[in-house]
């Protein structure tokens, strides 16, 4: 099943993001991501901006599976799940899923509106205009210096411990490519 998934963060976001999708990567092996983007709070009062961006996994969990993970590594990361406005309050992590289904295809799902241009860079239909961020991928030891958030990538996780990362390709025409003729 793939998921299209939500990640931000208020309090120390750069690093809680950057350590997230660490731990998505060595725990899924490949995400699709868009850039990361600075952003006001919505639906809630709070002098922090937010890093926001959106993941696209494949896994064999089932929907609630995959959230209690999501929990698990929000509470990881310091967040109070017991506080009954934990919704409307800073946070050091939130993932959610926003979406789900057999294919990697959500270019048309529903999404806040703040999310709206990485939802259509992820699918080659748009740009982003907000303010992107560029984070650093803190788990590899080989590729240390990778950087991500300035443009949709995939990354990959390799068995000999190594990181890959990697700016999406152009959309696939489903037509056949004619052979070169040298």
């Amino acid at each position: 099943m793939f998921y299209l998934c939500s990640i931000g963060s208020n309090l120390d976001p750069a690093q809680h993001v950057s350590q997230a999708v660490g731990e998505l990567l060595t725990r899924f092996g490949h995400l699709r991501l868009s850039s990361v983007i600075q952003t006001k709070p919505v639906g809630m009062r709070s002098s922090h901006d937010f890093l926001n961006c959106l993941l696209v996994v494949e896994s064999e969990l089932s929907a609630p599976q995959l959230k209690a993970e999501f929990v698990t590594m929000e509470l990881a990361h310091g967040r109070d799940r017991s506080n009954p406005l934990c919704k409307v309050t800073d946070r050091p992590l939130d993932i959610d899923i926003l979406a789900s289904g057999p294919l990697d295809s959500f270019a048309t799902a529903e999404v806040d509106a703040y999310l709206g241009e990485l939802l259509a860079e992820l699918y080659e239909q748009g740009s982003v205009r907000a303010h992107r961020v560029r984070l650093r991928l803190p788990t590899s030891k080989v590729f240390a210096e990778q950087v991500f958030g300035h443009e949709s990538v995939e990354l990959w996780s390799h068995a000999d411990d190594r990181q890959g990362l990697g700016s999406l390709p152009p959309a696939t025409d489903p037509r056949p490519t004619p052979p070169r003729h040298q």
